[in-house]
């Protein structure tokens, strides 16, 4: 068997323009950190041409924003459908999900259907309760929202001075559905108790939940480093929804109160729900942050085991209670530098953090896995001759497609603003 592995990754992250730094980088991890090995990295917003579903690959990877079609049963059909080969290959197969407790029953149906071989979780408890079934088979491993990168260690050597920092506190979050929960709720409102609580305070803010605000790219982790500060909180949901349907009631509710307050959607959708289940950890906003020397002000919360108050992150309360140790905290010098050497040391001493182990990681199990199945995938030559091709039909169907897409979101963001959200309900829920 040749030493180069052909390994097919599936991802959904569509239109090229709106990539967000870190979700790119896990979904392209591979290829950046083990580029001897044969990819075909395949974008599932366009057709999968019939060639590659044809090759044997060692290995088939379903990244985190392509398995977020679990969420939409339309999506999943068709998903399912276009494939269905995958359920037949025998390739070692791994899924990354994100948002595990989002329709955790669907994905998990929809993984087994698949046999699949590894998944890699970003919750690091109550595995039973997501997973009961894949659970007993241990095919779980804990992984994370996102990873220290190469390139941002390097970039963490010539940072720009604190002192220099224009911003004094940032923040960008969106408003997370309610079927979140609290938890996510609150990613929408802390900046507004932040900018409700500091007013007087002649701090410089950029802190915005507006889509139109949004950051892409590299300009986010310039954003973030020419922040002192930044607000974060935990990042999951206090809901588990194994079925979606508290997804569904509160769309159903939103299409005809599209006014209604969290507190409005959580007595009517979901009540006594919210707090059963607590799913966090840390988000790469954490990641970067550290990474980029800015302090972090922060919810508590266990943010995996990672970040503690004080040590880490100035604490925040999410009513604002604690504002005024908050701000003292803020202007002691000493005690912020403090807190951002400890946090950048508490993120860069956690291998399974880096990028290179968790990669290599990955390689080593499907090594393993071939192995052991005995799995001889299509030759390298002939691999190499399908890469190209594919390189040349996503080259000439994206020239194209992408122009499509962006005019047709265009569209729909008009019609919303005439009020279409509850005729788009009734033509795009098939429940």
């Amino acid at each position: 068997m040749s030493d180069r592995l052909n390994i097919l990754i599936l991802h959904q992250m569509g239109d090229p323009r709106t990539w967000r730094s870190s979700v790119r980088d896990i979904e392209y991890s591979l290829p950046d950190y083990a580029p001897e090995h044969n990819y075909i990295v395949h974008d599932a917003s366009l057709p999968a041409p019939d060639f590659i579903k044809d090759i044997e690959y060692h290995c088939i990877i379903l990244g985190s924003t392509f398995l977020c079609n679990c969420h939409f049963p339309l999506m999943l059909s068709k998903t399912l459908k276009q494939y269905a080969f995958i359920k037949d290959s025998n390739a070692f197969k791994i899924a990354m999900p994100q948002d595990d407790y989002d329709c955790s029953a669907i994905l998990e149906r929809w993984l087994l259907d698949w046999n699949i071989d590894l998944l890699y979780t970003v919750c690091p408890q109550h595995w039973d309760v997501l997973y009961p079934n894949l659970a007993l088979t241990k095919k779980i491993r804990l992984g994370y929202t996102g990873y220290v990168s190469d390139k941002m260690i390097e970039r963490g050597r010539h940072l720009k001075p604190f002192e220099s920092r224009t911003i004094d506190v940032s923040y960008r979050a969106a408003k997370l559905p309610p079927h979140f929960g609290v938890v996510g709720h609150l990613k929408g409102v802390i900046g507004d108790v932040f900018l409700a609580n500091t007013s007087n305070e002649g701090f410089v803010v950029d802190i915005s939940t507006h889509p139109k605000n949004i950051i892409h790219g590299d300009k986010w982790l310039d954003f973030i480093e020419n922040s002192k500060f930044t607000l974060g909180s935990n990042s999951g949901s206090s809901l588990l929804d194994p079925e979606g349907e508290i997804r569904f009631k509160v769309e159903r509710y939103l299409a005809f109160n599209p006014k209604a307050t969290y507190e409005e959607v959580r007595d009517a959708c979901f009540p006594m729900e919210d707090g059963k289940w607590i799913f966090t950890a840390i988000s790469p906003r954490n990641i970067e942050a550290a990474l980029l020397g800015t302090v972090q002000i922060c919810t508590p919360g266990s943010y995996s085991g990672i970040m503690f108050p004080e040590t880490h992150y100035i604490p925040f309360e999410p009513d604002g209670s604690n504002i005024r140790d908050v701000v003292a905290m803020m202007r002691d010098t000493y005690k912020v530098k403090r807190i951002a050497a400890a946090c950048k040391e508490a993120f860069l001493s956690v291998k399974e953090l880096r990028y290179s182990y968790h990669v290599q990681e990955i390689i080593d199990l499907i090594t393993q896995g071939i192995s052991t199945a005995k799995i001889v995938g299509t030759n390298t030559e002939e691999m190499k001759r399908l890469i190209q091709k594919y390189r040349e039909y996503n080259k000439n169907y994206s020239k194209y497609f992408w122009p499509l897409r962006r005019l047709i979101s265009s569209a729909k963001k008009v019609a919303v603003a005439l009020g279409a959200r509850k005729v788009k309900y009734f033509f795009t829920h098939n429940r």
